[in-house]
């Protein structure tokens, strides 16, 4: 690193490498008929689309070691020599982020080999996992930033959001304790990060996990607990904005606050819907099919509010014009 080199960067060179989070796969492409042909560059089979690895240190490198299940490789001078990359062998590919002009490069990955992705490659370049013909484990070391994406950080985040909530009255009906837009605007925006990117990300991958561990249903269903208490602050705020002599301009400026956030919300469940109903879901084996988790028929009387929020979002454009002077 010649002179500039000092201890700050020697620190800061550790702590790239620092890693927290180990991620272990498994795929036999023999038993996956249905991977997807690289679109840009005739790549072959994927068995990893195209992407960057998400929620890291920024800068920290990724390590990779990749085991694949092959017998003993017997080479000769007499094999011809292939053009393009070996369909029976694994390969990572690499390729600058959103550009499909330049060309790719895909890197053969043999038993026992591993390679590291370091300081901005994976910010600037993108890279997928190129099926071979035997079966692949593969571990992958990251360091993870821990301030957003985990299991405490959302409970936290369900924490706040319920603040805003009263202990419910005898009669099970929900009341809040402010109707300040900002503060029932970020329990929306919560209630969103709950549903779409915790329970029904977790419920669209089926029952397959249950295969290595239960240890993420506890949590799970103590989140969608938490959820379902968000519908009823959800459903207390409608409430308000619908009840007869509400002031005129409170009810503008809560609708302007959370009409775009259940909007939002709507588009999201039509949207997971679909993809849990699609061609492709369907022809899964069955503890891997997907579930579209929550999920509630309109007359259901433990539900504050309908799963299908379209005639509730048209009502509240509704009394938006109406509110505008």
């Amino acid at each position: 690193m010649g002179s500039s080199f000092d201890g700050h960067d020697e620190v800061d060179r550790k702590s790239r490498a620092a890693y927290n989070l180990t991620l272990l796969n498994f795929m036999d492409p023999q038993k996956m008929p249905y991977l997807k042909e690289e679109p840009y560059f005739g790549m072959g089979k994927m068995a990893v689309s195209w992407h960057h690895d998400e929620n890291l240190v920024d800068r920290s490198a990724v390590a990779v070691y990749n085991y694949s299940c092959e017998g003993p490789e017997e080479e000769s001078e007499d094999d011809p020599q292939l053009e393009g990359r070996d369909p029976d062998v694994w390969h990572v590919g690499f390729k600058i982020s959103w550009d499909i002009e330049t060309p790719g490069l895909a890197i053969p990955l043999h038993q026992g080999d591993c390679y590291f992705m370091l300081d901005d490659l994976n910010a600037t370049h993108q890279h997928c996992v190129l099926a071979g013909l035997p079966p692949r484990f593969s571990s992958t070391h990251r360091v993870a930033e821990c301030s957003t994406g985990t299991l405490d950080y959302i409970l936290q985040r369900c924490q706040l959001a319920l603040q805003n909530v009263r202990d419910e009255a005898d009669s099970g009906e929900v009341s809040l304790k402010s109707l300040e837009p900002a503060v029932l605007k970020q329990g929306e925006e919560i209630h969103n990060e709950v549903e779409f990117e915790w329970l029904r990300q977790f419920w669209f991958q089926g029952n397959r996990y249950k295969k290595c561990t239960d240890w993420w249903c506890q949590p799970m269903t103590q989140l969608e607990e938490l959820w379902k208490k968000m519908e009823g602050a959800t459903h207390a705020v409608l409430r308000e904005v619908r009840r007869e002599g509400a002031p005129v301009e409170q009810s503008s400026d809560i609708l302007t606050a959370i009409l775009a956030v259940l909007t939002t919300r709507q588009n999201l469940r039509r949207e997971w819907h679909a993809r849990c109903q699609s061609r492709i879901a369907r022809t899964l084996p069955v503890d891997q099919k997907p579930e579209c988790r929550p999920y509630w028929e309109k007359d259901d009387p433990s539900m504050p509010l309908p799963f299908d929020l379209t005639d509730t979002v048209a009502e509240l454009r509704g009394l938006l014009l109406e509110a505008k002077p």
